[in-house]
């Protein structure tokens, strides 16, 4: 194409000396600046090819870490309602006969925590990266955002609700034996203990506490996987376009 300019250019250039350099001189400049501007019109073609890839290998990324996210949660779940059987099954217990052996097995099994952790290794890329602003869609952006800023908010209620209520709470009502089990000569628990009604009322009490953590991390869990359903269904949204 620059080859079809200088030839016209050339064509057009009559016997005067003088106007036939100024149109030659005017000629070689607009080949220049015509050849930088495709040069730089091809550049930005290649920086946004570039950028649409990359966005593209963002956005699976994601995707794949909230798949992961997925099952993180769905084993909190698993753990929390299990929990919330046993300490039904205790409950049962306070208002009836006192199966030893097997209060003491559900106690130990709800003392017990689950961990709740999250996977954000490519959000945690992006800002360090700075390559937040590659994700063209604004909305988007802001729900991913969002997104992980109500992960940890889940994970900071969860993982409290552990620390205080499981752990320093029930967990310490458990390994002091609060309720006074007496274990016989081959270590098994002794037959004939009695729970008083004071014991009872102090089991029950903590049993409360116990299932009140399970609820609430249930409850958050079941918010935290809608919406990382909804966030995967955008981000499938995105790359289908």
């Amino acid at each position: 194409m620059i080859n079809l300019f200088r030839n016209t250019r050339r064509r057009l250039a009559d016997d005067n000396q003088f106007l036939k350099y100024s149109r030659y001189a005017v000629g070689e400049i607009i080949l220049v600046v015509i050849g930088i501007l495709i040069a730089l019109q091809i550049n930005n073609w290649n920086k946004d090819l570039q950028n649409i890839r990359l966005e593209e290998k963002i956005l699976e990324n994601l995707k794949i870490d909230l798949g992961v996210q997925k099952e993180i949660i769905q084993i909190q779940l698993s753990f929390e309602r299990k929990a919330l059987a046993e300490v039904d099954t205790c409950l049962n217990m306070v208002n009836s006969t006192i199966e030893v052996s097997t209060l003491i097995r559900l106690l130990d099994s709800l003392s017990q925590r689950q961990t709740f952790v999250t996977n954000r290794v490519t959000f945690e890329n992006l800002g360090l990266d700075g390559n937040t602003t590659v994700i063209r869609n604004s909305d988007l952006q802001n729900e991913i955002i969002k997104y992980y800023q109500q992960l940890d908010y889940t994970t900071s209620v969860i993982n409290n609700n552990n620390i205080y209520r499981t752990n320093s709470q029930f967990g310490t009502f458990v390994v002091n034996n609060t309720l006074g089990f007496l274990l016989d000569e081959t270590g098994q628990p002794n037959k004939t203990y009695v729970m008083s009604q004071e014991r009872r009322f102090t089991l029950k009490t903590q049993l409360d506490g116990r299932k009140y953590s399970s609820k609430n991390n249930i409850e958050k869990s079941i918010l935290q996987m809608g919406k990382t359903k909804g966030l995967i269904q955008l981000i499938d949204n995105e790359l289908k376009k």
